[in-house]
């Protein structure tokens, strides 16, 4: 057992990437309040990159109780046909935020979706994770609805992107069975220890800004920040090869990659479930909630 009386107080930013999302948004938000209650963190503070939207987003968060702790970055560029470039420009304007604001010892990325973190939070998780800073330099979560990311995993031996891949599907089905065995084999076995992999993101994770600041999120496939043997591992593991494209990328896996390749970083999931699963819901869901 961890004593949390002990926790060094630190600070923390909580980023929001927001493009039409007025149905996962209130329980998003609902789930920051929890935080700043649970006072792990000496302050918390909330940066929202906001793409121009067609429904009530910005209303929401212009009439939260979290308004005042809010900072809203309004993105008045063009808008990249590529999704993940997309949010990768706009997770890099929050993290220059942070670059520009040198008070934070922690920043957090949260998705304001209508299916990763809306489920209520349980904030001894993040005590949990808290009380163990020296065993992580980013730190993500499984959920009681199920571990759904797949896309911004990365592991030994699958470092590479299975949509990325010929024969995706074969890729991908053998990458999930894979985890799925990896994450039931530490809940059973060893649910104390936080699982090493090269990129994981499910939604929520919260990195050490020291380690972080001086990285970038990127779309683009940088097969300089690959581990040559790792990437080999997979082609022999899948029999499958890579699709050499430059852009399209989970935008974590790049920033991870980065981290890790410039200063070691420690990117580790947490077994525990941060979100609780919705035992009903109203929301036209588009993921497990």
């Amino acid at each position: 057992m961890f004593d949390y009386n002990y926790i060094i107080i630190m600070n923390v930013l909580i980023g929001l990437c927001v493009y039409n999302n007025e149905k996962g948004l209130p329980n998003v938000l609902s789930n920051i309040m929890q935080i700043i209650k649970s006072n792990i963190f000496n302050r918390v503070d909330i940066v929202v990159f906001y793409d121009i939207s067609t429904d009530k987003s910005l209303e929401i968060l212009e009439l939260s109780d979290l308004r005042h702790n809010i900072e809203i970055i309004m993105n008045k560029a063009e808008r990249f046909n590529i999704r993940t470039q997309n949010i990768a420009v706009a997770r890099n304007a929050i993290l220059q935020y942070v670059r520009e604001n040198p008070t934070y010892d922690y920043f957090i990325m949260m998705d304001s979706n209508e299916y990763a973190c809306i489920g209520e939070i349980n904030t001894d998780v993040i005590k949990y994770v808290m009380n163990r800073t020296d065993e992580w330099d980013s730190i993500s979560f499984d959920r009681e609805a199920g571990y759904y990311d797949t896309w911004a995993l990365s592991f030994d031996p699958y470092i590479y992107s299975s949509f990325h891949c010929e024969n995706t599907d074969v890729v991908f089905k053998k990458m999930r069975l894979k985890f799925n065995n990896t994450l039931d084999y530490y809940k059973k076995n060893t649910p104390d220890t936080f699982i090493e992999v090269y990129s994981a993101f499910n939604g929520f994770a919260i990195y050490k800004t020291s380690v972080f600041i001086d990285c970038s999120y990127s779309s683009l496939i940088k097969f300089d920040l690959f581990p040559k043997h790792i990437l080999t591992k997979q082609i022999k593991t899948t029999k499958c090869k890579f699709i050499k494209v430059l852009n399209g990328d989970c935008e974590h896996r790049a920033f991870h990659l980065e981290a890790i390749q410039k200063h070691k970083a420690k990117i580790r999931i947490c077994t525990r479930s941060l979100f609780k699963k919705l035992p009903v819901s109203n929301l036209e869901l588009r993921g497990p909630a």
